[in-house]
């Protein structure tokens, strides 16, 4: 049984490697599943280059390699789509290990000459614009041309637009609600009470037979206002393999950030930690300078966090990463359980994109749980309803 299911692997690796042409020759192995026939497409879609300028080459006597990059010899060389390139690269990050990615762009770009589809601004403009194009065009920002990267930034912008559309609504609703229910339930201090303004607003109410004011709605200094702000910490993980939670979570931030109830701010961690909470009004620039890649200090990230908590018990900290630590697991446990200690609410969200991948290391994860943290899946909706609960007061679900 062990054999077999050896040579079924190796048959299967085979036929990757050897492509679609291999299908009838290799029958013996198994059909390939979606994962690897998108692998196969996204081999197929580079690397028929080099059969067909082995023809080129044939049919005219020159040598098959001549050091440029070769165009498809069907239909004038454009079988496929110039956007799909684009495209193409993020299919690459998604299904292929980080060394595996690299050798491919490599090649795409420098073997083969796709770099051409990327220096022309119309490719990009006629492209439909998407998270996985944005995740594409993040991660070849360094080699695009200045008026190829000026067509970038508009796209991330249209893009960021659309998520802010449709999640701001959401934001401000369940995070304004909250501020609304606990100013009409008067859980003010009594001390923050504005007597001057409650007064003048309540004096209609005067009901002179009995000589009784009634307070019919309470006021409160500014204080009380502050005395009810929260401080939100994004911490994301920017390692390649989380580039559309990076995404999602700058378009989250700077939504957060123009509510009024929360103090927002935001890391990006690797190997080493930044702040780029003064990005948030422009989060098209805060993704396009991000540096995806990398290693996984989560422990670092936690610990600069831990140092800058002005109010724990007023301090919710939403950690996004798969935990796949780099460095040292013990100090990321360590720094969980002293955020924990100090009051503040911890969420580990293993994926925030709009499919809510649960893919992240399960023992870390459990770890971290029996520490006082909260370990989850969701989509940004769904976090925006976690956040408000736990601002409320109450344990989150």
């Amino acid at each position: 049984m062990q054999e077999q299911a050896i040579d079924a692997a190796t048959l299967r690796r085979w036929r990757l490697i050897l492509g679609p042409e291999a299908a009838q020759p290799l029958a013996a192995a198994q059909p390939l599943d979606d994962a690897d026939a998108r692998r196969d497409a996204a081999l197929d879609y580079l690397y028929q280059r080099e059969h067909r300028l082995r023809e080129q080459a044939n049919a005219s006597g020159t040598d098959a390699w001549q050091g440029g990059g070769g165009q498809s010899g069907h239909h004038g060389g454009r079988d496929v789509p110039e956007p799909q390139a684009v495209h193409w690269l993020g299919e690459v990050r998604d299904l292929f290990p980080r060394s595996a990615v690299e050798t491919l762009q490599r090649d795409a770009l420098s073997r083969y000459g796709l770099h051409g589809l990327l220096s022309d601004p119309q490719v990009l403009a006629e492209a439909t614009p998407s998270i996985e194009l944005v995740a594409a065009l993040m991660a070849v920002r360094t080699s695009l041309p200045p008026e190829v990267l000026a067509e970038a930034r508009r796209l991330v912008a249209r893009v960021v637009a659309d998520l802010q559309a449709r999640l701001s609504s959401r934001v401000h609703s369940a995070l304004g609600r909250r501020r609304r229910r606990r100013s009409s339930r008067g859980q003010g201090q009594m001390s923050d009470l504005d007597w001057s303004r409650t007064l003048r607003h309540n004096l209609r109410h005067y009901q002179s037979e009995e000589q009784v004011l009634v307070l019919e709605r309470l006021f409160f200094r500014e204080n009380e206002a502050q005395r009810l702000t929260w401080d939100l910490w994004l911490v994301v993980d920017q390692s390649g393999s989380m580039h559309e939670s990076v995404i999602h979570s700058a378009v989250m931030g700077s939504i957060f950030a123009r509510v009024r109830a929360l103090r927002t701010h935001v890391l990006l961690f690797s190997d080493a930690v930044a702040d780029v909470t003064g990005q948030l009004h422009a989060p098209e620039e805060l993704l396009l300078g991000a540096q995806l890649g990398g290693g996984t200090n989560i422990g670092a990230a936690l610990a600069h966090v831990a140092g800058q908590l002005a109010a724990p018990r007023r301090s919710v900290i939403v950690l996004i990463t798969d935990l796949y630590e780099g460095h040292d697991e013990a100090r990321v446990i360590a720094e969980t359980e002293r955020l924990v200690a100090s009051g503040a609410r911890v969420l580990v969200l293993a994926a925030l994109d709009r499919r809510a991948h649960p893919d992240y290391d399960r023992d870390l994860a459990a770890q971290l749980v029996a520490r006082g943290a909260q370990v989850a899946a969701m989509t940004p909706d769904h976090l925006v309803d976690w956040l408000a609960q736990a601002m409320q007061g109450g344990r989150p679900s």
